[in-house]
């Protein structure tokens, strides 16, 4: 029998986890996806590559009252059944996987407890907030709580930021946080699945002006909207196309552009603007290649907590790789400048000081090599780094088995 390893989404799964199954699925185990996920978040035909075996909620979540009474009524039955299918699984190991925590405590408590648990924060909320009550402002105690439960009842930890940053998760949210022994620190690498050819035939070499693209989330926080528009403002103004892919975790894809038009209302009207329609993960990496630069706008909170920044990663780091481009990034974003400083493609701004920003690009063109960019996503490839993290659940287990 195949050893089964589960992982569990409290929200739409992520591409990262993706990849992480699709490597363990290659070796001969048994892959499981369960999501508390609405059927039109994700794209289940995409995860169906990566998993034997994929439960979905397709379950909303809210406070019930007269108008939602019917949605629970329609919906009620799938969603026990699914508890129930819950119930059948006998994990090797599972991964709860957050930034929504609540349910990785409720699986936890009520359904896997007696199997070994890795908690993997995909955004560490104790790193993004200086206080409890900065943090109240836009989450309620029971998630907060919730988070330390699962650093706290976890066998193992996997976070994907510098190996430096649960070292600086005390005195923020909570005092102190008990982390379990077995922590790896493992990266959004690679993929060759994902990787294409390096593009020739950049629209640059036809019109003569320079692209940058941006893909993933376009915040709503008013902090990081107004960081994120003067940004946008000044590469606009330099004559620099700017071509956005956006996608938002919690609105349906059919809801996503419209979303992202409304929030960038401003510079639609701007010809060097363009917003496209998402696009799956797979299908957005030969789309980008086309493009000389990508683009990574960070997510500040406060300028006062500049740990969130420095210790951070994203899957923009491989999916720009992927695609054959550098990209251009935050200052701050400290560990994603040592990462590519690596292989001489670092190419950071600070967003009080972009005027500049279109000389910068020529004379980051005279530097950057395609050699530089085949290298680097080679190197920083999953399947190079795969056997730490395979090697990390079966001596949890083992460590697990001999203990209970």
């Amino acid at each position: 029998m195949k050893k089964q390893i589960v992982f569990f989404c409290a929200t739409t799964p992520y591409v990262m986890i993706y990849k992480i199954a699709r490597e363990f699925k290659k070796r001969g185990y048994e892959t499981v996806l369960v999501t508390l996920s609405q059927k039109d978040k994700f794209n289940q035909n995409f995860f169906e590559d990566a998993f034997d075996k994929i439960l979905c909620s397709d379950f909303q979540f809210f406070k019930p009252n007269l108008k939602t009474i019917p949605y629970i009524l329609q919906r009620g039955p799938k969603f026990l059944k699914f508890l129930c299918e819950i119930k059948k699984i006998k994990p090797y190991v599972w991964f709860g996987v957050g930034r929504t925590n609540w349910p990785v405590r409720v699986i936890h408590k009520y359904f896997f407890k007696k199997y070994p648990f890795i908690y993997f924060e995909y955004d560490i909320n104790s790193q993004m907030y200086l206080s409890r009550e900065e943090a109240r402002k836009v989450m309620p105690n029971f998630e907060i709580d919730a988070e330390k439960y699962c650093f706290e009842h976890a066998e193992g930890l996997m976070h994907k930021g510098d190996p430096e940053e649960i070292k600086h998760l005390n005195n923020r949210i909570f005092k102190e946080i008990k982390l379990p022994n077995e922590i790896i620190n493992f990266l959004p690498y690679c993929s060759d699945e994902y990787i294409v050819p390096i593009n020739k035939n950049k629209l640059s070499k036809f019109d003569k002006e320079f692209h940058i693209v941006y893909i993933g989330g376009v915040t709503n926080l008013p902090e990081s909207n107004k960081i994120v528009h003067k940004i946008l403002k000044s590469i606009l103004n330099q004559g620099i196309h700017v071509h956005i892919y956006g996608k938002t975790q919690h609105i349906s894809v059919k809801d996503t552009y419209d979303y992202i038009k409304d929030n960038l209302s401003e510079f639609r009207k701007n010809k060097y603007f363009h917003l496209h329609k998402g696009l799956d993960p797979k299908e957005i990496i030969p789309e980008i290649s086309k493009y000389d630069y990508g683009l990574w706008f960070t997510d500040l909170h406060t300028e006062n907590n500049p740990e969130d920044t420095i210790f951070c990663t994203g899957n923009k780091i491989s999916s720009y790789l992927e695609a054959g481009i550098p990209f251009i990034y935050y200052d701050q974003l400290k560990f994603i400048n040592k990462i590519l400083k690596k292989y001489s493609l670092q190419f950071s701004f600070n967003y009080k000081n972009i005027d500049n920003l279109k000389n910068r690009i020529k004379q980051m063109n005279k530097r950057i090599k395609d050699s530089d960019l085949i290298a680097a996503r080679e190197d920083f490839n999953i399947k190079n780094h795969f056997f730490r993290l395979e090697k990390f659940v079966k001596n949890l287990v083992e460590k697990y088995k001999k203990f209970n």
